[in-house]
């Protein structure tokens, strides 16, 4: 091959390779560029993506602070309503679930919050206040012993809830078990001597099982306490016992 010829064979293989290698580079650039681009609008969204959490956040917390209030107000089917709209929120809050069930039973809708507070367990199967409602709603029912089950599975998560022990301690004494009765509300005082439930409930037992100088003392202690006693339990145990100087 002669010199010239193998020369400019030379000169168009190197411009041929420069020529790809400037459309590589130009490629990647536009690649890179492309792809920085891509990961801009991903952050983005990203960023956007937990600005509306967030709001959603701030908002089904004021719901649930709605729904207390409701319930302090006694407003019980509005504070039903609105817990069911912090659940259409957060589906998946056990707390939500478990209000609603509170602001049901507190309504009369015993029978939908029941519904509620299985499912509030079944989110979440380690909450204390959640068992203790659902075992209060279900002894307005009269279902002492299904309500004895929740309280005692609150006991199984809290063993201190001195609310749990009287209430347990209250469905016994409903169904007629003073003795056990009185073993529950002992204990719930010795969680929390001003359990004031537990003093009226222990005192009703305690006359139940005619034991009215026991009755008359749980009265001493409640007074001590500043706790008062109903007076239609007082005017019974007096009737029966009269109260001892």
């Amino acid at each position: 091959m002669p010199r010239k010829i193998k020369i400019v064979w030379v000169l168009c293989c190197i411009c041929i390779f420069l020529g790809f290698g400037f459309l590589s580079a130009k490629n990647q650039t536009q690649e890179g560029k492309e792809r920085r681009q891509e990961a801009v609008e991903e952050n983005k969204q990203r960023v956007e993506e937990n600005k509306r959490r967030q709001e959603l956040k701030v908002q089904f917390v004021e719901l649930m602070g709605k729904v207390k209030e409701l319930n302090a107000l006694g407003k019980y089917d509005q504070a039903a309503e609105t817990a069911s709209r912090a659940v259409d929120m957060n589906p998946k809050s056990a707390d939500a679930y478990t209000w609603w069930g509170l602001s049901l039973a507190k309504a009369g809708r015993t029978h939908e919050a029941h519904e509620k507070f299985d499912q509030s367990s079944r989110l979440d199967p380690n909450q204390t206040r959640n068992y203790y409602y659902w075992g209060l709603s279900l002894v307005v029912e009269g279902k002492n012993e299904k309500a004895i089950d929740k309280f005692e599975n609150a006991l199984l998560l809290d063993p201190a809830n001195s609310k749990a022990y009287a209430s347990w301690g209250a469905a016994l004494n409903n169904l007629g078990k003073y003795e056990e009765a009185i073993k529950k509300l002992e204990e719930a005082l010795t969680q929390n001597s001003f359990n004031r439930q537990a003093y009226g409930v222990l005192v009703d037992a305690h006359f139940h099982k005619g034991q009215y100088q026991q009755a008359w003392e749980v009265v001493a202690r409640a007074r001590k306490n500043k706790i008062d006693i109903t007076d239609a339990s007082l005017k019974r145990l007096s009737e029966a016992s009269p109260q001892p100087h």
